[in-house]
């Protein structure tokens, strides 16, 4: 559909009439404006043009407004006001730590890792808003209207800033339970004699490394599709699982889970990243939330 002429009117010329209005003067708003008063002249016409009315008697004493340019004045300040408002409501967003922010990332790092951290986070910034989005799924940021994005390996590629929040292995883990009923392997040949647990959702987690015996597929007798749920089968003492180390040690220091065959292990070395659109990385709230996930995955 073609524009018509007043589409073509902004901010600009609201505030022009309204002050040719309030002075009833184009001389005086040129001297305000340091321009000529023909100037301020063709820019009243170029209006008055775009609306198809006269909005104002010029004459040898003065200016007075027409009937239209009195509506019009009218528009054009209650316009003025509410970009007055609006700037008034976002010039504290600008600097404080407020507002939703919408967070991404797996069950696994959401359970064991960022919901303890948010009593802190709340203390911190009580104006900021939470939502989590969980799932081992990559979100698609810009489409779900996602702010951060907390993801393990590679990040992606496009107009994003990558954040490293943490490094971590992966090794095998038992309950201290499942090892005092079926006794802890001694070798990378005897795990074919206990319940191993799989990962549906990602498959390269089913690749356990050693260091001399190279790498093992494993099915596993047990599987989920929630990394969060292959924790939880290992913690219940139901096999022996490659975990991520990060989220696995303290859980040993708690006397939860025991380390198998932990010299024969290859853990190797995988990062985590917090993920934004480069377009938002400034704004104060993802800001905010960037050093506090930095915080949360740093080594406890």
């Amino acid at each position: 559909m073609a524009r018509t002429s007043m589409d073509q009117l902004g901010f600009e010329d609201f505030e022009l009439f309204d002050r040719i209005a309030a002075t009833r003067s184009l001389s005086e708003v040129a001297r305000e404006r340091g321009v000529a008063s023909s100037n301020v002249s063709r820019a009243l016409g170029r209006i008055e043009a775009a609306c198809g009315l006269r909005l104002a008697h010029r004459s040898t004493h003065g200016l007075a407004l027409t009937d239209e340019g009195a509506l019009f004045l009218a528009h054009a300040q209650r316009m003025l006001a509410e970009r007055r408002a609006l700037q008034a409501s976002l010039a504290p967003r600008r600097t404080a730590v407020a507002g939703l922010l919408r967070l991404a990332l797996s069950r696994l790092l959401a359970e064991y890792i960022v919901v303890p951290s948010l009593p802190a986070l709340r203390a911190a910034h009580p104006g900021l808003q939470v939502e989590l989005h969980l799932g081992d799924r990559l979100a698609r940021i810009a489409d779900e209207g996602i702010d951060i994005a907390v993801r393990a390996g590679v990040a992606p590629a496009g107009h994003h800033v990558v954040r490293p929040l943490a490094r971590y292995g992966r090794r095998l883990y038992a309950a201290p339970a499942y090892l005092d009923r079926h006794g802890a392997p001694g070798s990378v040949a005897e795990l074919a004699t206990h319940t191993l647990i799989g990962n549906t959702a990602v498959p390269g987690h089913n690749l356990w490394s050693f260091h001399a015996e190279g790498s093992l597929a494993v099915q596993g007798q047990l599987r989920a599709d929630c990394s969060a749920a292959v924790v939880a089968m290992a913690l219940a003492g139901a096999g022996i699982a490659s975990l991520n180390d990060r989220v696995a040690e303290p859980l040993v220091r708690q006397g939860r889970l025991q380390p198998v065959l932990a010299q024969l292990v290859d853990p190797g070395e995988h990062s985590i990243q917090a993920v934004v659109l480069a377009e938002q990385h400034r704004a104060p709230r993802i800001r905010a939330m960037l050093a506090h996930l930095q915080g949360a995955f740093a080594p406890g």
